[in-house]
Formats: C-alpha cells, structure tokens, sequence
C-alpha cells in the first residue's frame, strides 16, 4: 500500500509543476500583452505629436499666408498712393503749363 501511495502522490506533485509552468506561461503572456500595449500607446503618442506638428506647421504656413496678403495690400496701397501723387503731379504740371500759357500770351 506504501507503494500504491507514492504513486498517487506523485501525479499530484506533477500536476502542481505543471500549474506553476502554465501560471508562469500566462503571467508571461500578460507581461508581452502589456509591453504591447504600452508600445501601442507610445506609437499613438508619437502619432499625437505628430499630427500636432503638422498641425502647427500648417498653422505657421496659414499665418506666412496671410502675411504675404497683408504685404500684398499695403503694396497695392502704396501704389495706389503713388499712382494718386503721380496724378496731382500730373495735374500741378498741367496747371504750371496752362500758367505759362497765361504768362507768355500776356507778354
């Protein structure tokens, strides 16, 4: 009977080897699963970032946009000033000639 009882302790024991095998297996298991999920989240992380980068690369090129159109008007402006200086100046010469129309008849 000693004999029969060994043998039934002895699967016992090797059961309790197995289980510890496949706990350690599936705690293995969990460990890749949450380095794979931390991965994942530092991959969409850095996918936030950049979408963030672009966003604000975007935005830079948005506000150099609006600059050149704000150059763009004061330019026009200026050559509307211009092009309005360049008529009175037109007109003073005009006015300067029809004087001396004036001046020279009158001699």
């Amino acid at each position: 009977m000693n004999y029969g009882d060994r043998n039934l302790r002895q699967p016992s024991h090797k059961s309790k080897k197995l289980l510890n095998e496949y706990q350690r297996l599936i705690n293995g298991v969990q460990s890749l699963f949450n380095e794979a999920q931390r991965l994942f989240n530092g991959v969409q992380n850095l996918f936030n970032e950049y979408q963030r980068l672009i966003n604000g690369v975007q935005n830079l090129f948005n506000e150099a946009q609006r600059l050149i159109n704000g150059v763009q008007s004061l330019f026009n402006g200026v050559q509307r000033l211009f092009n309005g200086v360049q008529n009175l100046f037109n007109e003073y010469q005009r006015l300067i000639n029809g004087v001396q129309r004036l001046v020279d008849k009158s001699t």
